[in-house]
């Protein structure tokens, strides 16, 4: 029980996560607009502001995506936390901890939460689905 328990809790966790990641994507790629986003990264001093607008939206798209499907979770933990690493030091580091301040509080926990959930496997993923089909595949066969 403990562990199915864990493993819904992990699901819930990479679907919020995950949407909310997609979201900031959207907002880059159609609310903003790409050329916004790296203007904006420009006005902040961020190299190369153009790659970077695309990095971090395409990361935060895909990324996002494979929290809420479950497929490549390190990598998408390890590049969303990047990403997020990234935002705290060129964007909300000056201005203190807490997010309705500017701060980095926010960015820290999904850099966080990424990294965290692209390290706990869980039995409702992708990768979960095909492994646990295939199991009952061999088990149907043995007990044939």
């Amino acid at each position: 029980m403990q562990h199915r328990l864990r493993d819904v809790t992990l699901l819930l966790a990479r679907l919020v996560v995950g949407v909310t990641f997609v979201l900031h994507a959207y907002q880059k790629f159609v609310l903003n607009g790409i050329s916004g986003v790296s203007a904006g990264f420009e006005q902040m001093g961020i190299p190369l502001p153009g790659i970077a607008a695309w990095f971090t939206a395409l990361v935060e798209l895909l990324g996002g995506l494979a929290l809420i499907v479950g497929v490549l979770l390190p990598v998408a933990g390890v590049l969303l936390a990047a990403v997020m690493l990234g935002a705290l030091v060129t964007a909300h580091l000056s201005s203190g901890f807490f997010a309705t301040d500017g701060g980095f509080e926010y960015v820290l926990v999904l850099a966080a939460t990424s990294l965290a959930l692209g390290f706990s496997g869980s039995k409702y993923t992708l990768q979960g689905l095909f492994q646990n089909r295939g199991t009952e595949s061999r088990r149907e066969t043995v007990d044939a």
